[in-house]
């Protein structure tokens, strides 16, 4: 009975853990990166944005002078006039010239 209660334990345990989701490295690092778009008069907005690499759209119309990330990540933003900014971690990255921002896209480290 003992070696019937113990088999079948170890069935059940193993059939748990074969059914959990495997995650990857990469996967187990998403998280949303903090931006904040920064411009003259102290005008600023925030976005939260996706770190699995994809492009996403940036939401505010504001002529863009500098953006800031909290860290975590790599980002780099396109801006409607063709400017390509970068921020790498946790840092403060001026815009070249200033301009509306569409569209970004961010890796985890």
């Amino acid at each position: 009975m003992k070696a019937f209660t113990i088999s079948t334990a170890l069935a059940l345990l193993t059939s748990l853990v074969s059914a959990a989701p495997a995650t990857t490295p990469h996967e187990a690092r998403q998280f949303r990166a903090q931006i904040t778009f920064i411009g003259a008069a102290n005008g600023l907005f925030f976005q939260s944005v996706p770190t699995d690499g994809s492009v996403f759209s940036i939401t505010g119309d504001l002529s863009v002078s500098m953006i800031r990330s909290e860290g975590g990540a790599t980002c780099t933003f396109n801006g409607i006039d063709g400017s390509s900014t970068t921020v790498v971690g946790a840092q403060t990255v001026d815009v070249g010239p200033p301009q509306t921002q569409i569209s970004g896209s961010c890796r985890a480290f």
